[in-house]
């Protein structure tokens, strides 16, 4: 109290005054900051919910097999392509021979299938021409035989009724025959009376003799009419069996048409074979084929360039089909995974600027943009998402990942690697 009465009212005056503006000032750029910090996050917004994220390709084996060679080492970093895991390859080499002498023998059987599918063709088509053609000149010979048939049964028919006209000469000859004759015994008896002139005796002996010459006659030409009518039966007969023998012939050149053209159906059989022969031939050789990949798949190649990391094969380990090895991580083209609030994410749009802090780089800023948001909350595509049924609800702000692309050329060192905390920083306008 003293003091203060030893302090003069000016100098005290001029300190209130100090520390007023000071305390004017201070707030002054407070309010300043403050209005700076205020318009800056009402642009952009940021979380420290991100992480660093990149494809990862796992690298298993294929086929089974002893590990005979790793040539790559930990956290190595190889081009697409290269050669990583090398298996023992002799028995699939075994199993390419096999598959390659089932191929022969396929193309050989496809081979003799093909080609005896136009030789049955030609000889079926050979025989039914040949049947055909032997089935017409039967018929030919049949319509032939059956012509001479008629021309014979016609000719003994004339021949039949020549001995019947022949035999009616007879009887009429043999009539008048006994008719001379009792003329001639008449006029012997009248002659021998002398009732009659001797030359009328000899009239009726003449008479007698001139009939009994034609009466001899007659009997000649029926029995030449007789032995034609049998000469004219047998060459009759002779015709019938050699139309039966032609009727034969052209039931067995139809029987041999018939089979002929039933042989057609070999046809499809030998091509059916070919077909098959075919399908075994394409199955062999997919065999083959798949044989030859296995064999390739002894060496396993990286799939994308990248870094070795996860590695736990060995040399003489037993390895099985899916089995994973190591992994190959693409630490090039790598992205941020950032788990925005969905309040923040109201002005947040595709194509949008943003810059990324890295924990393991203090003091590093990489540009970056906003690639994408996915559809769809982090909870809701969880193993196991909420259930929100129950009476006894929390709302809870929800978090949506949002995809951050790098701008090219910000990661050209490689400094980011999948798993890395980053700090991204949206800018909204």
């Amino acid at each position: 109290m003293a003091q203060d009465e030893r302090t003069p009212p000016g100098r005290l005056r001029r300190r209130r005054v100090l520390a007023l503006s000071l305390l004017g000032v201070v707030v002054l750029l407070a309010g300043v900051y403050a209005v700076r910090v205020w318009r800056y996050w009402d642009r952009h917004v940021s979380t420290d919910d991100a992480f660093v994220e990149a494809h990862v390709s796992p690298v298993s084996a294929r086929v089974r097999g002893t590990v005979l060679e790793v040539m790559v080492r930990d956290n190595q970093d190889v081009p697409a392509g290269a050669p990583l895991v090398r298996l023992d390859p002799r028995d699939l080499e075994v199993k390419v021979h096999q598959a390659r002498a089932a191929l022969a023998t396929a193309e050989s059987r496809l081979r003799m299938a093909a080609a005896g599918v136009p030789m049955a063709d030609e000889s079926t088509r050979s025989q039914i021409a040949l049947n055909q053609a032997t089935a017409a000149k039967a018929a030919l010979g049949i319509e032939s035989a059956r012509r001479v048939v008629d021309e014979r049964r016609s000719r003994l028919l004339a021949r039949r009724a020549s001995v019947q006209a022949a035999e009616a000469d007879v009887t009429a000859r043999q009539a008048d025959l006994e008719r001379a004759g009792l003329d001639r015994r008449r006029a012997q008896a009248l002659h021998e009376r002398t009732l009659i002139a001797r030359q009328e005796f000899e009239y009726a002996d003449i008479a007698f003799k001139t009939t009994s010459a034609a009466l001899e006659a007659v009997r000649q030409r029926l029995d030449a009419a007789r032995a034609e009518v049998a000469q004219a039966e047998a060459e009759l007969a002779s015709q019938e069996i050699a139309l039966a023998q032609a009727g034969r012939q052209r039931e067995e050149a139809e029987a041999a048409l018939r089979d002929a053209r039933s042989r057609r159906g070999e046809v499809t059989i030998r091509g059916a074979e070919a077909a098959s022969a075919e399908a075994q031939t394409t199955e062999a050789r997919a065999t083959l084929r798949e044989a030859e990949l296995n064999l390739e798949y002894t060496t396993l190649t990286a799939p994308v360039a990248g870094r070795v990391t996860r590695r736990t094969v060995e040399v003489g380990q037993v390895v099985q089909p899916g089995q994973p090895l190591l992994a190959i991580v693409d630490i090039v083209n790598v992205w941020v995974v950032a788990n925005y609030k969905e309040t923040q994410l109201t002005h947040v749009r595709p194509g949008q600027r943003a810059s990324l802090s890295i924990d393991t780089h203090p003091g590093l800023v990489l540009r970056a943009r906003v690639d994408s948001i996915q559809s769809g909350t982090g909870s809701r595509f969880s193993l196991l998402p909420p259930e929100n049924a129950s009476g006894n609800f929390v709302k809870v702000v929800q978090r949506i990942p949002v995809k951050l692309v790098l701008e090219p050329g910000q990661n050209g060192h490689a400094l980011l690697v999948p798993g890395m905390s980053v700090v991204p920083v949206i800018e909204l306008r």
